[in-house]
C-alpha cells in the first residue's frame, strides 16, 4: 500500500501519495543486477542509479501533490507518433521553474533532491570515466576477471541482493521526512530562531541536517572534479594536494560519509519534531515511534553500512598512498595539514585489492 501523507508542502493542492515500499525496493534492486554483466557495475552504476531513481520517484510524488509536476507533458513530446523537440525543451524549462518554487517550500523535496543530485552526479562521473579514461576500463576488467575466477555469475546473487538492500536502507530517512515533514519549508518563518523554544530548535536542526547532506555530496563532487582536472594537467601518477585536497585528503569518501550520516540524522529529527509538536497523549507519541521504528532501524543500517565501507576504503587508500608517496616531502607536508576523514584505524589492506575500494566515486587505484 502506498504511504499517504497529509500534504507535500505548504500550500499543497493534493494529498501526497508516496511510492509503495515494494516499488522502491524493486527500483533499488534492478540497477544493482547490472553486477551480473560486470561485477563492478553493481556497486557503481547500480549504486548511483538506485539512489537517483528511488529519490526521483519520491521527489516526483511530492511535486505532483504540490501542483508542481516534474517533466510535465514529456510523454507527449517524445511519443513515436509526434516527436516534438520544442515540447521537450518547454517541459524541461517548466521542470526547472517548478523545482525553483518547490525546493525552498518543502523540506522533504529538498531532501529528495539532495539524494537525486548524488545519484545522477555519480552516474555522470562514472560514465565520463569509462568513456574517456582507459585505465578505468582496464581496472573494471581486472575486477571482472577476478570475479569470474570465483565461479558462475549466479554466485554473485547474495552480494548483489545485499547491495540492493543497503541502497534501500539509505533512502529510508527520506521516507521518514516525506511522511512527517510535509508542512515544513526550507525557509524560516519570521518567528523561528534558536530563541523560539524546542520546536524551533528542532526545525532548524532538521533543516540544517538536509543542507549538510547536500553539502557533503557536493564536497564529494568537487573532490572528483578537482582530482580529474589535476590528473589531466599534472599527470596520472602525480599526487594531488591542491584545491579541496589541501583540506581533505579524501573528499569523495569524507563527503559521502557526511552526506549519508546527515540524511540519517534528519530522519530521527523528523520523528522527534513530530513527537514534540503532537498535542495528543503520550500513547500517541509512543505509537509514532513504533510506526517509524522500522524506517529508523533501516536508516541506521544504511548509514552505518555505507560508512563502514567508506572508512575501510579510506584506510586502504591511505596505506597505498603512503607506500607510493610516503618518502616525498610533499606527502609529509600534506598529511600534516589535511584531514584524513573517517577511517578504520586497525584495518589492514592488501595494496593490490581493487574490490576494497568499493565507493565508485573514488579512483580505485593508487592515487592521491
Amino acid at each position: 500500500v502506498a504511504v499517504t501523507a497529509a500534504a507535500a508542502a505548504p500550500g499543497a493542492v493534493a494529498p501526497l501519495v508516496l511510492p509503495t515500499i515494494p516499488k522502491l525496493a524493486l527500483v533499488c534492486l534492478l540497477p544493482t543486477l547490472l553486477g551480473y554483466y560486470k561485477s563492478e557495475y553493481g556497486v557503481s552504476y547500480g549504486y548511483g542509479t538506485a539512489m537517483a531513481a528511488s529519490s526521483y520517484l519520491i521527489l516526483s510524488s511530492i511535486a505532483n501533490a504540490a501542483g508542481l509536476p516534474l517533466l510535465p507533458a514529456i510523454k507527449e513530446s517524445i511519443s513515436f507518433a509526434s516527436f516534438q523537440p520544442a515540447g521537450i525543451l518547454t517541459s524541461l524549462c517548466t521542470t526547472l521553474k517548478n523545482l525553483r518554487s518547490l525546493l525552498p517550500a518543502s523540506l522533504p523535496a529538498f531532501h529528495a533532491f539532495a539524494l537525486f543530485f548524488y545519484g545522477t552526479r555519480l552516474d555522470s562521473f562514472l560514465l565520463y570515466r569509462e568513456v574517456f579514461l582507459v585505465r578505468f576500463r582496464a581496472m573494471r576488467e581486472r575486477i571482472e576477471d577476478r570475479a569470474k575466477k570465483q565461479g558462475s555469475r549466479w554466485k554473485r546473487t547474495p552480494f548483489l541482493i545485499s547491495c540492493a538492500f543497503l541502497y534501500f536502507c539509505m533512502i529510508s530517512p527520506l521516507l521518514i521526512t516525506s511522511q512527517l515533514c510535509g508542512g515544513i519549508a526550507m525557509t524560516c518563518g519570521p518567528g523561528l530562531g534558536l530563541g523560539g523554544g524546542l520546536v524551533s530548535i528542532l526545525e532548524q536542526s532538521l533543516r540544517l541536517s538536509v543542507v549538510v547532506a547536500l553539502l557533503g555530496f557536493l564536497l564529494g563532487a568537487f573532490g572528483d572534479l578537482n582530482k580529474t582536472i589535476g590528473k589531466a594537467l599534472q599527470g596520472e601518477d602525480e599526487l594531488i594536494t591542491g584545491g579541496i585536497f589541501r583540506f581533505f585528503r579524501h573528499p569523495n569518501y569524507t563527503g559521502e560519509v557526511i552526506g549519508w550520516t546527515s540524511s540519517c540524522i534528519a530522519g530521527f529529527l523528523a520523528v522527534t519534531l513530530k513527537t514534540v509538536t503532537s498535542h495528543g497523549s503520550g500513547g500517541g507519541s509512543l505509537a509514532l515511534w513504533k510506526s517509524m521504528a522500522p524506517y529508523l532501524l533501516l536508516s541506521v543500517m544504511g548509514a552505518a553500512g555505507i560508512s563502514f565501507v567508506l572508512a575501510t576504503a579510506t584506510t586502504g587508500l591511505e596505506f597505498r598512498q603512503k607506500e607510493k608517496y610516503g618518502d616525498t616531502d610533499e606527502y609529509q607536508e600534506w598529511i600534516k595539514k589535511s584531514w584524513v576523514g573517517f577511517k578504520m584505524d586497525t584495518a589492514k589492506k592488501d595494496k593490490s585489492s581493487d574490490e576494497g575500494e568499493y565507493n565508485s566515486e573514488s579512483d580505485k587505484q593508487v592515487e592521491s
